[in-house]
């Protein structure tokens, strides 16, 4: 008896997928319509708004970390709207392909607005942030913008996520930043400028070396992305996250509970909303909400 083909809302065809797997990242065309796009990005751009009512810094008087981007998390907790984007089938069903697991769970989302003359950010990856070991890890990179080199653009290291967790990188500059492109295990590859237009999505892989570009231009360069992360994986180290203490995920435990729904198989019904939020902007290391 042959295998039943699983319907996917956003069909990924093999050259795609043996893409993302050679490179660490990828681009997907027109996975979502201009109206729908935009009804997303209105209520990203009001969260946002929201979140920093009460911040009138210019970028200048910033800390370098800011100065990169402004960063709003989890927004699916706060906003119904974000809610159906963050946890959509149509994303959750791309990485799953792309990641080649039949489960994902929902790990992060965020708004993360270059302002204009915003610095670039960092190379670094993303997984060696958090304690999940090899845990199979796909962030989907969505702009509300055109995006180019000159606002604000991702590059990538093509293959650099088979290097597995390199040093991590301090992007907060707390402390020297590592300069992981130096790093013997990338051979000296170098980073690949990707622009990209809303609609598309960018996807890279958890361990995949990226950086973006200062924006130079006279718009803020708004992009929203999506982090999934595969059923099954565990919590590997003990040291203080927020949204595996939130959902009391001990060292060995299987990462699920409150707040890291089960976005694939997708289900008729959007998750619950957890009790615990966090902090309206910035990294989120902190819970604002009652237990």
């Amino acid at each position: 008896m042959s295998e039943q083909k699983i319907a996917y809302p956003y069909s990924v065809n093999e050259e795609v997928v043996a893409e993302f797997q050679s490179k660490g990242f990828v681009v997907t065309d027109d996975v979502f319509a201009s109206s729908t796009l935009e009804r997303y990005s209105r209520a990203v751009d009001a969260e946002v708004e929201l979140r920093t009512a009460a911040d009138f810094r210019d970028v200048a008087e910033k800390s370098t970390y800011e100065q990169s981007f402004i960063q709003c998390m989890r927004l699916w907790e706060t906003s119904d709207v974000v809610r159906e984007l963050s946890c959509s089938s149509v994303l959750a069903g791309i990485g799953a392909q792309l990641l080649g697991v039949d489960g994902l769970h929902l790990w992060q989302d965020q708004a993360l607005y270059k302002e204009p003359q915003g610095r670039e950010t960092d190379p670094h990856q993303d997984q060696t942030f958090w304690p999940v070991g090899d845990a199979k890890l796909v962030s989907a990179w969505i702009p509300f913008d055109p995006v180019s080199f000159a606002n604000g653009a991702m590059a990538y290291v093509p293959g650099s996520h088979k290097a597995g967790g390199l040093k991590p990188v301090d992007i907060t500059h707390s402390t020297e930043p590592y300069d992981i492109l130096s790093d013997p295990a990338l051979n000296g590859a170098a980073p690949e400028w990707v622009s990209v237009n809303p609609g598309s999505i960018v996807w890279h892989h958890g361990f995949t070396v990226h950086q973006a570009a200062a924006n130079t231009a006279s718009a803020t360069r708004r992009v929203f992305t999506v982090v999934f992360i595969a059923a099954g994986s565990k919590r590997t180290k003990p040291w203080p996250t927020f949204p595996l203490d939130r959902a009391k995920v001990p060292v060995g435990g299987l990462i699920q509970g409150d707040g890291l729904p089960v976005v694939w198989p997708a289900s008729m019904l959007l998750p619950p909303v957890p009790t615990v939020t966090g902090e309206s902007v910035g990294p989120q290391f902190n819970s604002i909400g009652k237990p």
